[in-house]
């Protein structure tokens, strides 16, 4: 056998006037709607029915939100990515880079063209300290890959962890 469950109701005045206990809820008789009580609001907050709430063509043209993204894992190359509605992409990983050699960046995501910022910087795998950073710099910019190359201060080349960011538009 079934069981009915049926909540607290009255007028839309009658809800209005009346203070719910911590997670009450009531049915607004005019309204046909629910209200959920915190015990401290009088009337308790509006649940919005379907119907008034706006349809996903309505959104501002210039609201932008991710529709794709990837967390770093072992899978991936500990690489990540964001894609936006509009087309912007943020994406990045880690890598290493060999002493007398450069580390080439394979992006999980291709790019509209060379016009995007590549940010980089290493760390050698022999610091001691987390903040010691040395410089980049990179050649063969594409848009489906960059190659790094870790300089430590003093202009020599290292062993490092490379991290990288890119940022623009992709090619989708």
């Amino acid at each position: 056998m079934t069981r009915q469950i049926q909540l607290r109701r009255g007028s839309a005045a009658e809800n209005d006037a009346f203070t719910g206990a911590v997670g009450e809820i009531t049915m607004d008789t005019t309204n046909n709607t629910l209200r959920v009580h915190d015990g401290t609001t009088a009337g308790g907050i509006k649940l919005a029915k379907q119907s008034e709430i706006p349809a996903p063509y309505t959104m501002p043209s210039n609201y932008d939100f991710v529709v794709e993204s990837q967390a770093p894992t072992s899978a991936n190359n500990y690489t990540w990515y964001r894609k936006y509605k509009s087309g912007w992409v943020e994406q990045g990983g880690i890598g290493q880079s060999v002493a007398q050699s450069s580390y080439n960046i394979i992006y999980p995501i291709q790019m509209r063209d060379t016009n995007y910022t590549l940010i980089a910087f290493a760390k050698s795998p022999h610091e001691t300290s987390s903040s010691t950073i040395h410089g980049c710099h990179y050649t063969g910019k594409t848009s489906t890959e960059s190659t790094i190359i870790a300089v430590a201060l003093d202009g020599n080349w290292l062993a490092a962890e490379i991290n990288w960011y890119v940022c623009g538009f992709c090619a989708e």
